[in-house]
């Protein structure tokens, strides 16, 4: 009986749950709700540092420059991933890998 039970839950619907792939024509209003509500704060993070690293760069050292830019793609991972946890919620995936790999992340 315990083995029955136990290959039930291993083989349960919800453990073959997919996710379906971000469609930016039905599923914008999940980025967007997202970005404004829970992600707001790394999505803030990352417009400052895009600010401040575009308004700066002509006076940066090459080492301050360097440091931006690393800081700026850990922004954008980090807004990415907070994106990707609220679509998650909904079995929507950016596959964030792909996503990363495109952006050089």
């Amino acid at each position: 009986m315990k083995k029955l039970l136990i290959l039930g839950l291993l083989f349960s619907t919800s453990s073959f749950a997919a996710y379906k792939t971000y469609d930016p024509h039905k599923d914008s209003k999940y980025v967007t709700k997202a970005i404004s509500g829970i992600c707001k704060s790394e999505h803030q993070k990352y417009d400052d540092l895009d600010y401040q690293l575009k308004s700066n760069i002509g006076s940066m050292s090459d080492a301050d420059a360097k440091s931006a830019v690393e800081n700026l793609k850990d922004a954008e991972r980090k807004r990415w991933e907070c994106i990707e946890k609220e679509l998650n919620k909904k079995n929507i995936t950016l596959n964030l890998e792909q996503l990363f790999k495109e952006n050089n992340l």
